[in-house]
């Protein structure tokens, strides 16, 4: 069984293959984040799903709830259960099982075992898209959160192929988006006119990625005639609403240094990580250096080469959740 504590500003990512990202299904605001904060728990090495068993506690204080009973779990697990979803012609489930009964504190879950090929090994496998579970955990409606994985997912797409052909990273992705596929996508109801779409949906969506997430997009409408059939949607990176530090490893390296550096208090140097070689700690001028032999030696000689290489090597460990790094 896996336990993993989820915390804002904890690695936490959420991996899944493209297929699975772009389903065709609903689930409310509320429970697509109780699904995310299970995935997260799974690490890019795993080979095997197993029980995922999360916090109670931190569900309910992500999703800005002081429910103390067990109703909204129970109806947020009813929820995955009775809402199935298809890929490719074929119709799943996410959960064969879902125990709130045998670990007290926690609610199991029991991934189905047909999802394997979509939730395992994406750090090695292309058709995957991954992002920090922090973009989501504050958006609201039960909407915009799906949105943003399905922009996050045609964006990293595009960004991919791109970077192969022409070897550099493009700053923006421009696709339509048909009106008709985009209610089938969420299983909008056929009660909710373009008006709706636009103002519930659309402009909400707008608003809160670029407040919220690493991501941002404009749009326009596309007409025949009168009628709205789609949109033009420009999605580009946003670094003023982004709160995901391992989007780069500029921005790991920030947080990290931030988050470790010594305190007027202690003037010892806190320990980012550990690992069988010995416990890896930044200086004061920012350089991560190693202490082979677990002593807190302060300061050594550690040129800004040798720093580079372990911040290319904590960046990649700590991405693909094979590292977590120490409480501070």
């Amino acid at each position: 069984m896996r336990v993993v504590k989820v915390e804002e500003n904890k690695n936490n990512i959420v991996a899944k293959t493209n297929a699975l990202m772009s389903a065709k299904g609903h689930l409310s605001e509320t429970s697509q984040k109780m699904l995310a904060m299970v995935i997260s728990m799974i690490r890019a090495d795993d080979t095997e799903l197993t029980k995922y068993a999360l916090k109670i506690s931190d569900y309910t204080e992500m999703i800005g709830s002081d429910s103390k009973n067990n109703k909204l779990l129970k109806d947020r697990a009813e929820e995955l259960m009775r809402n199935p979803f298809w890929i490719d012609g074929q119709l799943f489930n996410w959960c064969s099982l879902v125990d709130i009964k045998s670990v007290s504190g926690y609610i199991v879950f029991d991934i189905h075992p047909y999802l394997k090929p979509h939730l395992l090994q994406f750090g090695k496998n292309l058709g995957f898209t991954q992002y920090n579970i922090v973009n989501i955990l504050s958006l609201k409606g039960d909407y915009v959160p799906r949105l943003y994985e399905f922009f996050k997912m045609e964006f990293e797409q595009y960004k991919a192929q791109y970077k192969k052909k022409y070897n550099k990273t493009p700053n923006s992705y421009m696709f339509e988006l048909d009106i008709e596929w985009l209610r089938e996508f969420l299983l909008i109801p056929d009660s909710y006119l373009y008006g709706d779409i636009k103002r519930n949906i659309i402009k909400k969506a707008e608003k809160q990625l670029e407040a919220k997430t690493d991501i941002k997009f404009s749009w326009q409408e596309i007409k025949i005639g009168r009628r709205v059939t789609g949109l033009h949607i420009s999605i580009k990176k946003n670094d003023k609403g982004s709160s995901d530090w391992l989007s780069t490893r500029k921005a790991f390296i920030a947080h990290v240094r931030e988050k470790y550096k010594p305190t007027p208090e202690d003037n010892s140097f806190p320990i980012v990580v550990s690992t069988n070689q010995g416990d890896l700690k930044l200086d004061k001028d920012g350089k991560l250096y190693m202490v082979a032999n677990k002593k807190d030696l302060g300061i050594v000689d550690y040129d800004s080469m040798q720093s580079n290489k372990l911040w290319d090597w904590l960046y990649e460990q700590v991405k693909e959740k094979k590292i977590i790094l120490k409480e501070r």
